[in-house]
Protein backbone atom coordinates (compact mmCIF):
# COMPACT_ATOMS: atom_id res chain seq x y z
CA UNK A 1 0.00 0.00 0.00
CA UNK A 2 1.34 3.34 -0.72
CA UNK A 3 2.57 5.56 2.28
CA UNK A 4 0.47 8.87 2.74
CA UNK A 5 2.71 12.04 4.10
CA UNK A 6 -0.24 13.95 6.07
CA UNK A 7 2.05 17.55 4.73
CA UNK A 8 0.95 17.19 0.99
CA UNK A 9 -0.71 19.98 0.14
CA UNK A 10 -0.29 20.51 -4.21
CA UNK A 11 -0.30 16.73 -5.05
CA UNK A 12 -1.71 14.00 -3.37
CA UNK A 13 -1.65 10.16 -3.99
CA UNK A 14 -5.19 8.58 -5.12
CA UNK A 15 -6.13 5.67 -2.84
CA UNK A 16 -6.44 2.29 -4.37
CA UNK A 17 -9.22 -0.38 -3.62
CA UNK A 18 -7.15 -2.67 -1.29
CA UNK A 19 -7.13 1.03 0.90
CA UNK A 20 -10.67 0.81 0.22
CA UNK A 21 -11.31 -2.56 1.67
CA UNK A 22 -9.24 -1.96 4.70
CA UNK A 23 -10.89 0.82 5.70
CA UNK A 24 -13.95 -1.03 5.00
CA UNK A 25 -13.21 -3.55 7.10
CA UNK A 26 -12.50 -0.90 10.31
CA UNK A 27 -16.45 0.15 9.80
CA UNK A 28 -17.74 -3.47 9.65
CA UNK A 29 -16.06 -3.87 12.62
CA UNK A 30 -16.87 -0.94 14.17
CA UNK A 31 -20.94 -1.42 13.99
CA UNK A 32 -20.17 -5.30 15.29
CA UNK A 33 -18.94 -3.95 18.55
CA UNK A 34 -21.51 -1.23 18.34
CA UNK A 35 -19.44 1.94 18.30
CA UNK A 36 -21.53 3.07 15.23
CA UNK A 37 -25.10 2.33 14.33
CA UNK A 38 -26.12 0.65 10.99
CA UNK A 39 -27.11 4.32 9.66
CA UNK A 40 -23.91 5.73 10.72
CA UNK A 41 -22.04 2.31 9.01
CA UNK A 42 -23.95 2.98 5.55
CA UNK A 43 -23.40 6.76 5.86
CA UNK A 44 -19.61 6.44 5.88
CA UNK A 45 -19.11 3.03 3.77
CA UNK A 46 -20.88 4.79 1.05
CA UNK A 47 -18.21 7.35 1.36
CA UNK A 48 -15.55 5.33 1.46
CA UNK A 49 -16.24 4.04 -1.57
CA UNK A 50 -16.38 6.86 -3.64
CA UNK A 51 -13.45 8.82 -1.70
CA UNK A 52 -10.38 8.71 -4.11
CA UNK A 53 -7.77 10.40 -1.61
CA UNK A 54 -6.40 9.53 1.76
CA UNK A 55 -7.80 12.70 2.68
CA UNK A 56 -11.35 12.05 1.79
CA UNK A 57 -11.13 8.90 3.28
CA UNK A 58 -9.36 9.38 6.43
CA UNK A 59 -12.29 11.27 8.31
CA UNK A 60 -14.90 8.29 8.32
CA UNK A 61 -11.76 6.56 10.30
CA UNK A 62 -10.75 9.13 12.63
CA UNK A 63 -12.43 8.27 15.50
CA UNK A 64 -12.13 4.41 15.66
CA UNK A 65 -10.26 1.93 16.64
CA UNK A 66 -8.04 0.89 14.00
CA UNK A 67 -8.07 3.74 11.35
CA UNK A 68 -4.42 4.04 12.04
CA UNK A 69 -3.15 0.59 11.25
CA UNK A 70 -5.07 1.45 8.01
CA UNK A 71 -2.38 3.44 7.01
CA UNK A 72 -4.55 6.21 5.84
CA UNK A 73 -5.05 8.05 9.54
CA UNK A 74 -2.05 9.60 11.21
CA UNK A 75 -1.27 7.11 14.17
CA UNK A 76 -1.05 10.27 16.35
CA UNK A 77 -5.12 10.92 16.07
CA UNK A 78 -6.48 7.38 16.76
CA UNK A 79 -8.32 7.09 19.73
CA UNK A 80 -6.74 3.90 21.13
CA UNK A 81 -3.79 1.89 20.32
CA UNK A 82 -4.51 -1.34 19.23
CA UNK A 83 -2.44 -4.33 16.58
CA UNK A 84 -3.00 -3.99 13.35
CA UNK A 85 -5.97 -5.26 12.15
CA UNK A 86 -6.72 -7.53 8.80
CA UNK A 87 -9.07 -6.99 5.70
CA UNK A 88 -11.72 -9.73 7.28
CA UNK A 89 -13.66 -9.60 10.02
CA UNK A 90 -12.22 -10.54 13.17
CA UNK A 91 -15.05 -12.04 15.15
CA UNK A 92 -14.76 -16.39 16.14
CA UNK A 93 -15.51 -18.62 14.01
CA UNK A 94 -19.19 -20.31 14.47
CA UNK A 95 -19.66 -23.80 15.00
CA UNK A 96 -20.81 -25.89 11.51
CA UNK A 97 -23.52 -26.32 11.31
CA UNK A 98 -24.85 -23.97 14.61
CA UNK A 99 -27.53 -21.71 14.49
CA UNK A 100 -26.48 -17.92 15.15
CA UNK A 101 -29.22 -16.14 16.71
CA UNK A 102 -28.98 -12.53 17.66
CA UNK A 103 -31.78 -10.36 19.58
CA UNK A 104 -30.96 -6.95 20.47
CA UNK A 105 -27.64 -6.85 19.60
CA UNK A 106 -24.66 -6.85 17.30
CA UNK A 107 -22.36 -9.88 15.96
CA UNK A 108 -19.60 -9.97 13.55
CA UNK A 109 -19.14 -13.80 12.08
CA UNK A 110 -17.14 -15.87 9.81
CA UNK A 111 -18.83 -19.18 10.33
CA UNK A 112 -17.80 -22.52 9.69
CA UNK A 113 -19.31 -23.65 6.20
CA UNK A 114 -18.27 -27.12 6.12
CA UNK A 115 -21.79 -28.34 6.76
CA UNK A 116 -23.09 -26.42 3.69
CA UNK A 117 -25.75 -24.35 5.88
CA UNK A 118 -25.40 -21.33 8.04
CA UNK A 119 -28.81 -20.18 9.65
CA UNK A 120 -28.81 -17.09 10.73
CA UNK A 121 -31.48 -15.09 12.63
CA UNK A 122 -31.19 -11.04 13.93
CA UNK A 123 -34.82 -9.93 16.13
CA UNK A 124 -34.21 -6.13 17.00
CA UNK A 125 -30.44 -6.66 16.39
CA UNK A 126 -27.27 -7.22 13.63
CA UNK A 127 -25.28 -10.19 11.85
CA UNK A 128 -22.36 -9.43 9.50
CA UNK A 129 -21.81 -12.73 7.80
CA UNK A 130 -18.30 -12.96 6.33
CA UNK A 131 -18.05 -15.33 3.27
CA UNK A 132 -15.81 -13.58 1.46
CA UNK A 133 -12.88 -16.76 1.49
CA UNK A 134 -15.10 -19.49 0.57
CA UNK A 135 -13.49 -22.31 -1.98
CA UNK A 136 -13.76 -22.98 -5.23
CA UNK A 137 -17.23 -25.42 -5.73
CA UNK A 138 -18.08 -25.20 -2.70
CA UNK A 139 -22.38 -24.89 -2.51
CA UNK A 140 -23.21 -22.69 1.26
CA UNK A 141 -27.09 -22.66 1.82
CA UNK A 142 -27.63 -19.31 4.22
CA UNK A 143 -30.73 -19.18 5.64
CA UNK A 144 -31.29 -15.56 6.67
CA UNK A 145 -34.51 -15.06 8.92
CA UNK A 146 -34.87 -11.01 10.32
CA UNK A 147 -37.17 -9.19 12.29
CA UNK A 148 -36.80 -5.86 12.66
CA UNK A 149 -33.15 -6.30 12.51
CA UNK A 150 -30.80 -6.46 9.69
CA UNK A 151 -28.15 -9.24 8.04
CA UNK A 152 -25.23 -8.53 6.15
CA UNK A 153 -24.00 -11.08 3.52
CA UNK A 154 -20.02 -10.33 1.85
CA UNK A 155 -18.89 -12.60 -0.63
CA UNK A 156 -16.26 -12.18 -2.96
CA UNK A 157 -16.41 -10.94 -6.32
CA UNK A 158 -17.25 -14.03 -9.19
CA UNK A 159 -19.23 -15.80 -6.48
CA UNK A 160 -22.40 -17.44 -7.77
CA UNK A 161 -25.65 -15.92 -5.67
CA UNK A 162 -28.91 -17.16 -5.70
CA UNK A 163 -31.48 -15.34 -3.37
CA UNK A 164 -34.82 -17.77 -3.12
CA UNK A 165 -35.80 -15.41 0.18
CA UNK A 166 -38.88 -13.80 0.59
CA UNK A 167 -39.85 -10.02 2.48
CA UNK A 168 -43.07 -8.73 4.32
CA UNK A 169 -42.62 -4.92 4.76
CA UNK A 170 -38.88 -5.38 5.00
CA UNK A 171 -36.24 -5.31 2.08
CA UNK A 172 -33.57 -7.67 0.47
CA UNK A 173 -30.75 -5.71 -1.89
CA UNK A 174 -27.35 -6.46 -2.98
CA UNK A 175 -24.36 -3.72 -3.42
CA UNK A 176 -21.59 -4.45 -5.45
CA UNK A 177 -18.25 -2.47 -4.91
CA UNK A 178 -16.96 -0.69 -8.13
CA UNK A 179 -14.42 -3.23 -8.68
CA UNK A 180 -16.83 -6.11 -8.79
CA UNK A 181 -19.20 -5.25 -11.10
CA UNK A 182 -19.66 -6.88 -14.11
CA UNK A 183 -17.74 -9.77 -12.60
CA UNK A 184 -18.73 -13.14 -13.51
CA UNK A 185 -18.98 -16.36 -11.75
CA UNK A 186 -16.32 -18.98 -13.25
CA UNK A 187 -17.10 -22.39 -13.65
CA UNK A 188 -15.54 -23.89 -10.20
CA UNK A 189 -16.95 -20.71 -8.25
CA UNK A 190 -18.48 -20.70 -5.35
CA UNK A 191 -22.46 -20.61 -4.21
CA UNK A 192 -23.75 -19.19 -1.67
CA UNK A 193 -27.90 -19.86 -2.21
CA UNK A 194 -29.66 -17.48 0.16
CA UNK A 195 -33.08 -18.27 1.59
CA UNK A 196 -35.06 -17.04 4.75
CA UNK A 197 -37.65 -14.14 5.39
CA UNK A 198 -37.50 -10.85 6.63
CA UNK A 199 -40.45 -9.13 8.03
CA UNK A 200 -40.01 -5.29 8.86
CA UNK A 201 -36.02 -6.04 8.92
CA UNK A 202 -33.23 -5.80 6.25
CA UNK A 203 -31.15 -8.61 4.33
CA UNK A 204 -28.30 -7.33 2.07
CA UNK A 205 -25.94 -9.10 0.01
CA UNK A 206 -22.27 -6.95 -0.58
CA UNK A 207 -20.19 -8.14 -3.34
CA UNK A 208 -16.41 -7.04 -3.06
Amino acid sequence: MASYDAGMSEVELRISDDDRERAAAVLHTAVGEGRLTWSEHDERLEAVYSARTASQLAPQLADLPGGAATGIVPAARATTTRPAMTSRLTSPDAAAGEPLRVMLGKVARRPDVSSGRVEVEAVLGAVILDLRELPAHVVVDVVANSLLGKIEVHVSPGTRLVDAGTAALGKRSLVERRSARGVLPRPDAPTVRLSGHSVLGHVRVHVG
